[in-house]
C-alpha cells in the first residue's frame, strides 16, 4: 500500500496509531497463545490416557484415537509457533513505532552511533559530525544489517560526483518511501535474528574453501552405494539373521570412515554452523524484497541480482540454512552414532555443503551486496518519510549552491533557523564574518552535510536546492596528536597543505574552513590567513571560510568578482545579547568577547 505523509502532524498521528494497533494486535495474539497452550495441554492428557486407559482396552478404537491425539498435538505446536513467531514480528514493529516517535522529537539515542567509523583525518566526517554520538548517521541508520550499515557510512563518507547516479538514487529512495509498512516488516524482521559482525566474513570464509569430498571417487562412491545397502541390509536382517554380521561389518567401516575426516568436517561445522542465524536472517529479509514488483531502476537491478537461474537467492540461502540445520544433528551423541553408521552423515553433509557452494557461491557476495544496499536505501526511504517538508535536490552545472531556506537536519525544525544561500560559479569564495556564537560555524556545517545528503541521493533540509557534486574538504576541527609528536599548529598546516595539494592537481574542491591557523599569534593568522586565502583562490578552490579577522575580509576589493562578503550580526542592548542567526550581507560590525566575558564573571 502506497502511504504518503505531508505534515509532522500527520507524520506523528501516524506512528501514535500504528503503535496503538499493534499494541492491540500483540495482546490478541497473546491471547491466542495462551488459549493454544491449555489446548495443547489437554491434547497431551487425552493423548496420554488414550495410550494407558483405552489401547488396553478396545486396541483399534484407541489406537485410532491416539493417532488422532498425536496428529492434533503436533498440528497445535505448528500454529502456537507460527503465533509467536508473529508475536516476535508485532514486538519489533511497536518497538519501531515507539523509537520514531521519539525520533521525530529529535531523541535517537535509540539508534547505533556509528563511532566505529569517525576518522579525525577524513576530509569532512569529523568536522561534520557524521558518526558518533548525536551525529548524522545516528539520526539516518535504519539498517538491519551489518553490510548495510557499512555500506551506509561508505556512502556519507565517499561523495557521489555522478549526477546520473545520485538521480536514480533519488528515483528509488521517492519510490520506497511510500512503502512504509513494508519497510517496517523489513526492520523488524532483521531484528528477529543475532547477527554477529564476523558471522558474513565467517560464511564467506567458508564459501572460498576448495572442494574436497567431491573431488575424492572413494567418498563419492561410499555416500552413494553404501547408505542404500545397509538400509536394505536392516530390513533383510529381520528374516535372514546370518546377513547381521555383514550388518555390522559395513556399519563400523562408516564409522571408521568417518573418523579420518573428523577433524575437517569438525572445522567445516565449526566455521558454518555459527552463522546459522545469520543466513536464516538474510533469507527473510530477501524474500521480503522478492515481494515487491518496483519501478525505479535501482530497485529492478538490485531484485534481477538476487534472481539465479530457476532460484532466487532467499530459496538459494533457507537451502543452505536447512543444509546446516540438519549438519547441526551430529551434535547430539546417540543421534550421530546411527547418522554416520548408517547414512555416512558427515560425507553426506559435506557432499551436499561442497555442491552449494560450487553452484551458489560465487553469487553470494553479489546478494549481499545487493541486500546492504537496498537495506541502506530503506534507511533514506525512512528519513525521507520522516522529514516530508525536505526536497530532493536539483542537479546543475552552475549554479555551485543555490538553496532557499536551508537548515541543519541535527536541529529540531522547532529550534531550526533556516538561510538563503548562493555560490553562482566555480572558483567563487564567500567570507563570512561574525562574533562568537553567532552561528558561523553551524552555517558551514549546514551548508556541508546537506551537500553530502543530496550526493547520498536522500532530500534535503530546504524548500529548494540546486547545486553542483563536487568533493568537499573541511578544516574546522583540527587536532594535536602526542602519540605523532604534532602539534596543533601544524597538525592544521598539514591539512592546509592537503587540501592545496589537491587543488594544485586541478581537482575541483568545496572548501569549508573555520578561523584558519588558530594555532598561532593573532599576527602570524591574520598574514597566514591572507596568504592560504590567496592560495586557493589561485587555484580555483570553491568554498566558505568563517573568521572572526575582519581584515581578511577586506580581500575581497582584491577579488570582487570571486569573493563575497556575508555575516552573522548580534543585537546589544544593556549588556545583554542576542542571536538571530540570520545571513547578512557585508562584514559584521559587531563583536561580543569582552562582553561574554564580563557576562561569565571571568573580567570586570
Amino acid at each position: 500500500m502506497h502511504l504518503v505523509i505531508d505534515t509532522m502532524n500527520e507524520l506523528q498521528a501516524y506512528y501514535s496509531s500504528r503503535s496503538q494497533v499493534l499494541t492491540n494486535d500483540i495482546h490478541k495474539i497473546r491471547g491466542k497463545l495462551r488459549a493454544i497452550g491449555w489446548l495443547r495441554l489437554l491434547v497431551f492428557l487425552l493423548l496420554i490416557f488414550t495410550i494407558f486407559g483405552v489401547i488396553p482396552k478396545i486396541v483399534l478404537a484407541g489406537t485410532l484415537l491416539s493417532s488422532s491425539f498425536l496428529v492434533l498435538f503436533f498440528f497445535l505446536v505448528k500454529i502456537h509457533l507460527k503465533h509467536r513467531e508473529r508475536l516476535h514480528l508485532l514486538n519489533g514493529l511497536h518497538a519501531h513505532a515507539e523509537k520514531e516517535l521519539r525520533a521525530i522529537e529529535y531523541d535517537f539515542h535509540n539508534f547505533d552511533t556509528g563511532e566505529e567509523f569517525i576518522d579525525p583525518s577524513h576530509e569532512y566526517s569529523y568536522d561534520m559530525d557524521l558518526f558518533g554520538e548525536g551525529s548524522i548517521f545516528q539520526l539516518l541508520n535504519r539498517t538491519t544489517t551489518y553490510r548495510g550499515k557499512y555500506h551506509l557510512a561508505q556512502l556519507l563518507s565517499n561523495e557521489t560526483l555522478d549526477r546520473t547516479v545520485i538521480e536514480k538514487r533519488q528515483e528509488a529512495i521517492q519510490e520506497l518511501s511510500e512503502y512504509q509498512e513494508q519497510l517496517q516488516i523489513f526492520r523488524a524482521t532483521g531484528t528477529l535474528f543475532h547477527e554477529s559482525e564476523q558471522d558474513l566474513d565467517s560464511i564467506q570464509h567458508w564459501i572460498s574453501r576448495k572442494p574436497f569430498f567431491t573431488e575424492k571417487t572413494f567418498y563419492k562412491v561410499i555416500a552413494r552405494f553404501i547408505p542404500p545397502v545397509i538400509l536394505i541390509l536392516i530390513f533383510l536382517t529381520i528374516f535372514y539373521s546370518e546377513l547381521y554380521s555383514l550388518l555390522i561389518i559395513l556399519f563400523l567401516f562408516n564409522l571408521f570412515s568417518v573418523s579420518r575426516i573428523l577433524r575437517r568436517t569438525n572445522e567445516e561445522h565449526q566455521i558454518i554452523s555459527k552463522p546459522l542465524n545469520s543466513l536464516r536472517k538474510y533469507a527473510s529479509l530477501i524474500r521480503i524484497l522478492e515481494k515487491n514488483k518496483f519501478k525505479s531502476a535501482i530497485l529492478k537491478q538490485i531484485t534481477e541480482t538476487l534472481i539465479t537461474g530457476q532460484s532466487s537467492a532467499a530459496q538459494s540461502i533457507t537451502k543452505l540454512s536447512h543444509l546446516v540445520s540438519a549438519f547441526d544433528n551430529r551434535m547430539n551423541i546417540l543421534a550421530a552414532v546411527f547418522l554416520e553408521g548408517i547414512l555416512l552423515w558427515d560425507v553426506q553433509c559435506m557432499m551436499r555443503f561442497e555442491k552449494w557452494r560450487i553452484e551458489k557461491g560465487s553469487y553470494f557476495d553479489r546478494w549481499m551486496s545487493s541486500l546492504a544496499e537496498f537495506d541502506t536505501l530503506c534507511t533514506l526511504a525512512i528519513f525521507k518519510f520522516n522529514h516530508p517538508e525536505f526536497v530532493y535536490p536539483v542537479i546543475t552545472e552552475n549554479p555551485i549552491l543555490e538553496a532557499s531556506d536551508l537548515g541543519h537536519i541535527l536541529i529540531p525544525e522547532s529550534e531550526r533557523v533556516c538561510n538563503d544561500f548562493t555560490i553562482k560559479n566555480k572558483g567563487e569564495f564567500v567570507i563570512i564574518t561574525g562574533a562568537n556564537m553567532a552561528g558561523k560555524s553551524t552555517f558551514l556545517r549546514t551548508v556541508a552535510t546537506n551537500m553530502i545528503m543530496a550526493m547520498t541521493g536522500s532530500p534535503v533540509c530546504a524548500s529548494s536546492f540546486r547545486f553542483h557534486p563536487m568533493p568537499i574538504f573541511t578544516s574546522m576541527r583540527t587536532s594535536d596528536s602526542l602519540n605523532k609528536h604534532e602539534s596543533y599548529f601544524y597538525a592544521e598546516l598539514k591539512r592546509l597543505k592537503d587540501m592545496l595539494d589537491r587543488l594544485r592537481n586541478n581537482e575541483q574542491l568545496f572548501v569549508l574552513l573555520d578561523e584558519l591557523l588558530k594555532g598561532t599569534n593573532s599576527y602570524d593568522k591574520q598574514k597566514g590567513s591572507l596568504a592560504a586565502l590567496n592560495q586557493i583562490i589561485k587555484f580555483g578552490g570553491t568554498g566558505i571560510i568563517a573568521t572572526h579577522d575582519l581584515e581578511l575580509a577586506k580581500i575581497e576589493k582584491k577579488y570582487p568578482s570571486l569573493i563575497k562578503n556575508l555575516c552573522f550580526e548580534i543585537e546589544i542592548a544593556e549588556a545583554e545579547i542576542s542571536f538571530d542567526y540570520k545571513l547578512r550581507e557585508g562584514i559584521t560590525k559587531k563583536m561580543n568577547a569582552l562582553l561574554l566575558m564580563q557576562q561569565m564573571g571571568i573580567i570586570t
